[in-house]
This record gives structure tokens, C-alpha cells and sequence, in this order.
């Protein structure tokens, strides 16, 4: 009985024993200084995932650049560019002479523009748009004079009325926030210059030919005065 007894105490005091020490190796304290395991990270990512759908892009946007000043496009011949301008270089032959029409047989001055026709020529882009158009001319000269057009297109004419005077051998600038088309010729039997300028600027465009009629930057004077 004694011994029987013995044992068993024996071996509960054995069975405790091995039950302590395998919850004493369960908790072991964690290093704070440990690093996490490969691929893990003890803490939440702040780096958004490029890659994930909705995620913003890091490619910065095109910056828009200044718009160009608005032109407002006058009704009155006289009113194409400042006083003093008008009076130094627009005063040297007469203005819209009835002896002098345009090409279809109507005076120069205000119209109503019209959709230019699908493959029109330059004459034909700038004779349909223009919302105004302007002659100085003595009726009795050969061949002196000053013609301005101003209207409005939209931008696949804007590109074909360039594409074509640059074709035809026009000299192509940027000026004044727009796009200078220009090119000269000699009038036969004469000697002198015949000069034809294209400005284009968002939907403005402005026509100038001039034919012995020398001018001090007209156009630069017209777009100060017209964007005031």
C-alpha cells in the first residue's frame, strides 16, 4: 500500500514537472530591437502602391499655359488700331474707295464672316472669315495700297490656311503669343514689293497686304490697341 502510494506521487510530481517546463519555452519575451521576418513588416506601409487600381499618378500634369490676350474685333475700319498709328500710317491713301471693291464686286468693310469651303485656298479662308476687311487705295495708282482682314477660324483651318502659305514658300515665326506667316514678292514691271502677312492666334487670324506701302510694325500696333 506504502509503495504503491510512493509511486504514485512519483509520478504526478514527475508529470507537473514536464507540464512547467513546456510552458516556460512558450514564453520567451521578444527582442524589441528584432527585426520583423523576411517580408513582413511590423508596421502598416505609408508608401501608397503605384501599383494598385485607383492609385494616384507621380507623373505631374502638363502645366496650361497663360492665356493669350482676347482681341476684340472692331466694325469701324478707323478703329483697327490706335490714334496715332492710324494717323502716321493709315492716312496716306483713301480708305474703302467705291471705285475699289472686293474681289466679289461688294464694298470693303464690316461683314458677316462665312464657314470657309473645305479645301479653300488661302484667299478664299481669309475672304470667308474675315468679319472685317479694309482697303486703303488711291482708285487711281497701279498698284500702291494697304488691305487688312480680321475674323475668326477654327483651329484645323487656322493649321491648313499656314500649312499652305508656308508651302508657297512664306517665312513662319512665332510673334505675339501666335504664329506669323509672311511672304514677299516683286510686282513686275515695277520693282516694288508685294508683301502678305498671316497672323494667327487662337481663333484670331489677321491678314495684312500691302503693295508699295511701306508700314512700322502694324501688326504689333493693331494687337496692342485691339487687346486694350
Amino acid at each position: 500500500m506504502t509503495t504503491a502510494r510512493t509511486l504514485a506521487i512519483a509520478g504526478a510530481l514527475a508529470f507537473a514537472a514536464v507540464t512547467l517546463t513546456g510552458c516556460t519555452a512558450d514564453s520567451t519575451t521578444a527582442d524589441p530591437s528584432s527585426s520583423p521576418s523576411a517580408g513582413v513588416s511590423s508596421t502598416p506601409s505609408t508608401t501608397p502602391d503605384s501599383s494598385a487600381e485607383g492609385a494616384p499618378s507621380t507623373t505631374p500634369e502638363p502645366t496650361e499655359s497663360a492665356a493669350a490676350p482676347v482681341v476684340t474685333i472692331p466694325t469701324d475700319c478707323t478703329q483697327v488700331t490706335d490714334a496715332d498709328t492710324y494717323a502716321a500710317q493709315l492716312t496716306l491713301a483713301p480708305l474703302n474707295p467705291e471705285a475699289a471693291p472686293r474681289r466679289d464686286g461688294t464694298p470693303f468693310g464690316a461683314r458677316t464672316p462665312e464657314v470657309p469651303p473645305t479645301d479653300a485656298d488661302p484667299v478664299e479662308i481669309v475672304d470667308s472669315a474675315a468679319s472685317i476687311d479694309c482697303l486703303w487705295r488711291d482708285p487711281g495708282a497701279d498698284i500702291t495700297g494697304l488691305e487688312v482682314a480680321l475674323g475668326r477660324l477654327d483651329q484645323a483651318t487656322s493649321t491648313s490656311l499656314l500649312d499652305q502659305v508656308a508651302a508657297a514658300g512664306a517665312t513662319c515665326t512665332d510673334e505675339h503669343d501666335g504664329r506669323v506667316c509672311q511672304v514677299s514678292t516683286t510686282t513686275e514691271p515695277y520693282g516694288t514689293d508685294l508683301t502678305k502677312t498671316y497672323f494667327v492666334r487662337g481663333d484670331l487670324v489677321i491678314y495684312v497686304s500691302q503693295s508699295n506701302y511701306p508700314t512700322d510694325d502694324l501688326l504689333g500696333s493693331m494687337l496692342a490697341h485691339l487687346e486694350s
